[in-house]
């Protein structure tokens, strides 16, 4: 098929074809100068039939009408995905964050990154099932998480667990989300019983180290917390894609 000569010595327009109104908008009057245009430059010894510029017609059209189809089924997917993670906030979720750990936590707002929905998680202190084995016995407990500020007044918060309640349990405990503090974190544990005295099971060094695992029996337990550090309820702030979403309980 031959080619239409250039016509006029404007300047090329560089544009996409999706972004080309004039091509994307084709109306009669420019329909009729394209033919007329095709039909001045075709070749004499090869002449184009009308069914043939019909189709390069179409196909133009077609091009247009791909890009603006996809551009609104975008649209209209962010919008719906927008609706899902607004309809969140106020819910716990469990999800993984950007480091690929699995958090839980309550979703407070929702922003927009990059065309996609984030959820800003408030995420409190939880204990689970450790990953290694160790010597806690099935039981009850309570930890309790104490730290320095920086005018020398201690802070602490707890964390209950049953064991019972613990998928995979072999004998350790994580306490995760921990909060980052101005420096360390002493970790102290009851008996299996969850009550009695609150004895040191480890040292977390750094402020911004937010998992401590237990693997200590009861008797292994070292020595007794002292003073009546000031109680805090804590959590921090995680940012997730609404697609790393695994588990939902909806707000009450």
């Amino acid at each position: 098929m031959s080619q239409i000569s250039a016509t006029s010595n404007s300047p090329t327009n560089d544009n996409a074809f999706g972004t080309a109104n004039t091509l994307n908008d084709l109306d009669l009057d420019a329909f009729l100068n394209l033919m007329i245009a095709e039909l001045q430059n075709q070749d004499p010894l090869n002449p184009l039939e009308n069914d043939e510029l019909l189709a390069q017609i179409s196909q133009i059209r077609e091009v247009g009408a791909t890009d603006r189809l996809t551009e609104t089924l975008d649209s209209v997917l962010l919008g719906q995905n927008i609706a899902s993670a607004t309809n969140l906030i106020g819910a716990d979720v469990v999800a993984l964050d950007e480091n690929g750990e699995r958090v839980t936590g309550n979703v407070r707002r929702v922003s927009i990154d990059g065309g996609q929905p984030k959820l800003d998680l408030a995420v409190g202190p939880v204990a689970v099932a450790g990953d290694e084995e160790g010597s806690v016995e099935e039981g009850q407990y309570t930890y309790e998480v104490v730290w320095d500020g920086p005018d020398g007044a201690e802070f602490s918060f707890d964390v209950d667990v049953d064991t019972e309640t613990l998928a995979d349990f072999n004998g350790s405990i994580r306490v995760a989300n921990l909060p980052e503090t101005t420096g360390q974190k002493r970790i102290y544990r009851t008996d299996s019983t969850g009550t009695g005295e609150r004895r040191l099971v480890g040292t977390v060094q750094s402020g911004t180290t937010s998992t401590f695992t237990d693997s200590m029996a009861s008797d292994e337990r070292g020595g007794v917390m002292s003073g009546q550090p000031q109680k805090l309820g804590v959590a921090r702030r995680v940012t997730v894609t609404l697609n790393n979403v695994a588990q939902i309980e909806p707000p009450t």
